[in-house]
């Protein structure tokens, strides 16, 4: 995967992040919705139970409920399959900009991303791996037993160059300018991501 393809796969990531996002608030709405008709509706058929003159009431407002507890179990399994998209957007695009801000070897790039999803944990909407954020860990990981994945340039000092001829990035030492990071958010968003994790900044990332 080229670094072009990376970029465009990042753009299609976080805009499928950001409708998964606004789904999943729309469904957690419908739910505290219908959760509370149906409450309402099982509280209206416990008071007609209790009345015995009311029993087509009863009838008609136990079909009622029925319906609403229906509704409810199909809103409850959308919004989980919208929660387990939203999980798999996040930790894709957490590892890709890792593997943007740690110059991997495009012809590695994938298997590099099958390594790290098998060590991903998910836990609480975050990502991470042996306790740490991915950002934090490639770091380490791409400077030791990840080091042969990485373009060899990048491993002879500060001042290497990639295949492109342009010079490789520290951004764990290239002290963050606001201005700066926007305009590289416009031409190499996923590098501006990693500026922006490795420097402290990486709200700046969310779509939150």
């Amino acid at each position: 995967m080229t670094e072009e393809e990376l970029k465009a796969k990042i753009a299609s990531l976080e805009a499928e992040k950001a409708a998964l996002k606004n789904k999943n608030s729309e469904l957690i709405d419908r739910e505290k919705a219908e959760r509370t008709r149906a409450e309402a509706a099982e509280k209206l058929a416990e008071e007609a139970e209790e009345n015995a003159t009311a029993g087509d009431e009863l009838a008609k407002l136990q079909r009622e409920y029925k319906k609403l507890e229906k509704s409810l179990s199909d809103i409850t399994t959308e919004r989980d399959t919208l929660a387990s998209d939203l999980r798999s957007t996040r930790v894709d695009s957490a590892i890709s900009a890792a593997i943007a801000s740690g110059n991997v070897r495009p012809e590695m790039v994938e298997a590099v991303e099958a390594i790290l999803h098998r060590k991903v944990q998910y836990e609480e909407g975050e990502a991470s791996i042996d306790g740490k954020s991915i950002q934090d860990f490639t770091k380490t990981y791409f400077a030791k037993d990840g080091a042969h994945f990485v373009r060899a340039a990048d491993n002879s000092g500060a001042d290497a160059t990639g295949n492109s001829g342009a010079k490789s990035v520290d951004y764990s030492t290239k002290p963050f300018a606001l201005g700066e990071y926007q305009a590289l958010l416009s031409s190499n968003p996923q590098a501006a991501a990693a500026w922006a994790e490795a420097s402290g900044n990486g709200y700046l990332n969310a779509t939150d």
